[in-house]
């Protein structure tokens, strides 16, 4: 005995892909809509606004061996941060939410990461500095922002 919901299913399945099949490709398009719909509140850009290495030196005493780099997101808020002598150091600023809640990635793309989650004030310290290409990665509550890669 088969069941009824499921023969009548079947009828209108074969109904419809008789007289009004759906177009090719459409299940792989409507995955895509689905997967993608709100993807901007789950992943979002740092966009490299400022980087030391494309300007000259600042006249200043002292070594000045640091590479600075900011980063804004289109939230409003930014990341700044400061490489030197295999310590990246930053803040992140103009953040409203629970600084400590926040984790901050630097990652390379053969796999190497060292992540920290800021101070209460949005300060953090990572031990290790990545050679060749590298990108921040921004976790709070769900949402992620990540930086293009950039070139040590």
């Amino acid at each position: 005995m088969t069941d009824p919901d499921a023969a009548l299913l079947d009828e209108l399945r074969d109904m419809w892909a008789a007289h009004d099949p759906p177009p090719v490709g459409l299940a792989a398009t409507m995955v895509a809509a689905v997967a993608t719909a709100d993807l901007d509140h789950e992943w979002e850009m740092l966009v490299l606004v400022r980087d030391s290495v494309d300007q000259p030196a600042a006249p200043v005493r002292g070594l000045a061996s640091a590479r600075m780099l900011l980063f804004t997101a289109a939230e409003g808020w930014s990341l700044d941060a400061e490489l030197d002598d295999g310590q990246v150091r930053g803040q992140l600023l103009d953040f409203d939410g629970d600084m400590g809640s926040v984790e901050v990635t630097l990652e390379t793309p053969a796999g190497a990461t060292w992540t920290t989650r800021l101070d209460e004030v949005g300060f953090f310290a990572i031990r290790g500095q990545p050679t060749g290409l590298f990108r921040f990665t921004v976790r709070h509550a769900g949402t992620v922002a990540s930086s293009r890669w950039v070139e040590a």
